[in-house]
């Protein structure tokens, strides 16, 4: 059994015991309490949990999105959390990539534009070359179509393209599959595994009983809490 805060080899991302309180009105929530995680190079960590129970919360911590009221984010050794904006913005251009469930992709902008402008405003003159990009996701064909004109299934793996153009070190995705059919669910994690394979660590918030047989690990949330009794290696 493995818990949530296992030190992993060649770790790229480490959260160290994050709390996140927000107010409603006089009520105050608990968003996060206590939760650590460590994901390594090539490791695939899915965040389970009901409604409310902390995962989007924890990827937007993660991906500098939102601030921790208490613990750290660290990127490759760099420090994302109480960070100014500046700083977080740069990392994420830079080492993290966020896949969300509707749509990586500006609506008025075609599939190959929308790439384009991830490395203009990474100020990107690496990476993975779009066009060659596309092409191995299997959607070369559909570079100069609209978002509105793709299938869910182009849209799932145009929002990858967009997530890894700049060959971020760490892949954030909250409920990619949530909207796809079980074919088109199934041939997106066997794209996020190839990027795995490759190096890329990759954490996924999601419902989906076949994303947390696919995953290495398994980080049950509930209330905000890592529930160690349940995580565990995926089967």
């Amino acid at each position: 059994m493995i818990t949530s805060g296992l030190r992993a080899a060649d770790p790229v991302m480490i959260a160290e015991n994050l709390y996140r309180f927000y107010h409603a009105g006089d009520e105050e929530v608990l968003a996060l309490q206590g939760v650590s995680l460590t994901v390594s190079k090539g490791e695939v960590v899915a965040v389970a949990g009901p409604s409310g129970s902390g995962k989007s919360t924890l990827l937007a911590c993660l991906g500098g999105l939102d601030d921790p009221d208490g613990g750290t984010v660290r990127i490759d050794g760099t420090r994302m959390s109480r960070q100014p904006e500046a700083i977080r913005a740069r990392l994420r251009r830079e080492v993290v990539g966020i896949l969300y469930q509707s749509s990586n992709l500006l609506p008025h902008l075609s599939v190959i534009d929308n790439l384009e402008l991830v490395r203009r405003l990474a100020g990107s003159t690496t990476g993975i070359d779009p066009t060659q990009l596309l092409d191995e996701l299997g959607i070369g064909h559909r570079a100069h179509a609209l978002p509105a004109h793709l299938s869910g299934g182009e849209a799932a793996r145009a929002g990858v393209a967009v997530a890894v153009v700049n060959e971020p070190r760490v892949l954030l995705a909250d409920e990619p599959t949530g909207e796809l059919d079980s074919g088109s669910e199934k041939r997106l994690l066997a794209l996020l595994r190839q990027r795995a394979t490759e190096g890329l660590a990759v954490v996924v918030a999601s419902h989906s009983p076949v994303v947390l047989r696919w995953a290495d690990r398994v980080l049950h949330l509930a209330d905000g809490r890592p529930v160690h009794g349940l995580t565990r290696e995926a089967s």
